[in-house]
Parts: C-alpha cells; sequence; structure tokens
C-alpha cells in the first residue's frame, strides 16, 4: 500500500511539473514570433527605403533617407550639358610650341587620327617663309576636336609640351596666309628711245666739260 501512494504522488509531481511547463514554453514561443515578427517589419521598413528612396531629413526624428539616383536620367542630363558644351564652341583647334620640322604635312598626318580634318594651317614667318611653331586646324566635327584637345594637350612631343585648346564658336582662320618666296620682276622701259638717247648725250657733254677744267681733252 505504501508503494501504490508513492507511486501516485510521484505521479502528480510530475503532472504539476509538465503543466506548469507548458505556459512557459508558450510564452517563450509567443516573444520568439513577436521578436522575428519585428525584426521581419524592420528589415522591410529598411528595403522599402532602400528601394523607394524617398528621402527627407527629419530634424525630429534625426533619420535621414538615401535618394536613388536614376542612371536614365543621369546620361540624358550629361548627354544634354555634353550637347550644350558643344554648340558654345567650333571643330577649330589653336596647336601651339609645335616642334622644328613639324609643318602642314605633318601636322595633318598626326591628328587626322582623332577624325576627318577640313583645313589645316601653320602660322609662318611673312618675309622668310619659316614656321612660326603654332597653327589651326579645322575638324568635321566638334565631337572630334573635343577629343583632340583632351588627348594632345599637354602633350609631350620631340621635347615640347603641345598646347592645344577649342576655339569658341564663330572663330576662323583668317589671318594666315601661305607665304611664298619673292619672285624679281623686270619692269620693262616705259620711256621713249629719243629721250633715252638725248639724256645720253646731255650726261656725256657734261662729263667732257668737267675733265676739260681739270685739263684733259677728250674726243668722242
Amino acid at each position: 500500500m505504501v508503494k501504490s501512494t508513492s507511486k501516485t504522488s510521484t505521479k502528480e509531481i510530475v503532472t504539476k511539473q509538465s503543466t506548469e511547463e507548458k505556459p512557459i514554453q508558450e510564452k517563450e514561443e509567443l516573444a520568439l514570433e513577436t521578436s522575428s515578427s519585428s525584426s521581419d517589419e524592420e528589415d522591410e521598413k529598411d528595403e522599402d527605403e532602400i528601394e523607394g528612396l524617398a528621402a527627407s531629413d527629419d530634424e525630429q526624428s534625426g533619420t535621414h533617407k538615401i535618394k536613388r539616383l536614376n542612371p536614365k536620367k543621369q546620361a540624358n542630363e550629361k548627354k544634354s550639358k555634353d550637347k550644350k558644351t558643344l554648340e558654345e564652341y567650333s571643330g577649330i583647334i589653336y596647336v601651339s610650341r609645335l616642334p622644328h620640322g613639324f609643318h602642314e604635312k605633318e601636322l595633318s598626318k598626326y591628328f587626322a587620327q582623332f577624325g576627318d580634318l577640313k583645313e589645316v594651317r601653320l602660322a609662318r614667318n611673312k618675309k622668310t617663309g619659316n614656321s612660326r611653331h603654332y597653327g589651326f586646324l579645322e575638324f568635321v566635327n566638334k565631337e572630334d576636336a573635343m577629343i583632340a584637345q583632351e588627348s594632345m594637350n599637354n602633350y609631350l612631343l620631340m621635347g615640347h609640351l603641345l598646347q592645344v585648346r577649342v576655339l569658341p564658336k564663330g572663330a576662323k582662320i583668317e589671318k594666315l596666309y601661305k607665304y611664298k618666296k619673292r619672285v624679281l620682276v623686270e619692269k620693262g622701259i616705259t620711256k621713249p628711245v629719243k629721250q633715252l638717247k638725248d639724256n645720253m648725250k646731255q650726261k656725256h657733254e657734261e662729263r667732257i666739260k668737267k675733265l676739260a677744267k681739270s685739263g684733259i681733252e677728250f674726243k668722242w
């Protein structure tokens, strides 16, 4: 009889412990669920902020949201800026500090790698025809002129730092001319023959008179 009573008492204790453990487990599960749901909500909020990127600085809350960048919009803005800059400039570039022996032929060959050229002019001395070490090149497309400026400005060529810049819109190559060596042109006789003979006779008589004064007799 004692054994049966002890068994029943142990059963009652186990059942009590199990009944007490069940609500504790339920509470822990509920706490875990609420914490996971709150963390999920926070993650969703963060994702929404990054995806929507509707940004505003709230001074009271102290939160800061980042605006989303639109690459297409940026590309379009960049294109419009490039178009405006191209409209402000011409297709003519000014090149200075050219090395000795770098003339029109060499200039056209060297800068033709950037695009089609319309005109090449080198500044020369009016009297000697030698190079003055600067010139102008006109490209068919303005974009090629801008690329040539970006690539060749401050470029070291044969010990010379080239200076290249695109001229503004409306610029023209006007003051440069292809100077040629002067040719001596013989002038034709404008006076009549009779007048020339009379002048020659008069001068001859004046010389004879001078000789006679000095005691020299001269016969023609």
